[in-house]
């Protein structure tokens, strides 16, 4: 009298439990080998460039001059060899998003 059968109901409560659970342990395995395939590429591109080049020598020294001076900038101009012929930006408030 004490023993139930397991009906219908009960085995597809069964299967979707143990389906998520395995979807659970699944999902965090794949989580843990991405984030430390990430961690390794990103600490080993840091490791390649220090060695590589340990005092700093791939940086550009900036000139004081480069930085802003309060000038308006005139179109067309050249950056680096390069002409820009127009503001991308438009807008009196530009630094603000005010557009």
């Amino acid at each position: 009298m004490g023993h139930k059968a397991v009906t219908k109901v009960d085995a597809v409560l069964i299967i979707l439990g143990t389906v998520g659970l395995v979807s659970v342990v699944v999902s965090a395995y794949v989580f843990t080998v991405a984030a430390r395939n990430y961690v390794s590429a990103e600490e080993r591109r840091r490791t390649l460039n220090w060695s590589a080049n340990p005092r700093g020598e791939h940086r550009m020294a900036r000139n004081p001059n480069d930085r802003r001076s309060g000038r308006p900038v005139v179109f067309p101009l050249t950056v680096d060899g390069v002409v820009v012929a127009c503001d991308r930006r438009s807008g009196k408030e530009r630094r603000r998003g005010v557009h």
